[in-house]
């Protein structure tokens, strides 16, 4: 979607779904048990990093830390992280993740509650952040 409004972006998926693999070189095999196991050039090379962990564990959010660290490009960076709101004082931990007033809903009615977590205040944008005092 970016990329046909400009070009220049660089967007890629990383999924461990190998359907995935008909993007071409915008697709990169991520498993994350191997979180750093990358292609050098994306080390460092994202401004902004939009991830969907697959599980709600303690041990998946830790490893795909480790992946975001790896590609957001130090300095100013945004990221964007979909999770359950279970994993909201990890999030906070890990990466220093606040919540947002948006609320992602699954078709399928997931059980768990489903959040959006910044590290960027986003304003208006996406509900602002909603932290507990």
């Amino acid at each position: 979607m970016f990329q046909k409004l400009d070009p220049s972006i660089c967007a890629k998926i990383l999924e461990y779904d190998r359907r995935f693999e008909q993007y071409g070189s915008d697709f990169t095999f991520y498993d994350y048990n191997l979180p750093e196991e990358l292609a050098p050039e994306l080390k460092h090379a994202f401004r902004v990093v939009v991830v969907d962990p697959p599980y709600l564990s303690k041990e998946c959010l830790e490893k795909v830390a480790r992946t975001i660290e790896f590609l957001l490009r130090p300095g100013e960076s945004y990221l964007l992280l979909l999770t359950g709101d279970v994993q909201r004082e990890r999030a906070a931990e890990l990466l220093n993740l606040y919540p947002c007033g948006f609320r992602p809903q699954h078709s399928s009615k997931l059980g768990n509650e489903f959040r959006l977590f910044t590290n960027y205040d986003p304003g208006e944008r996406l509900g602002g952040w909603k932290i507990d005092n």
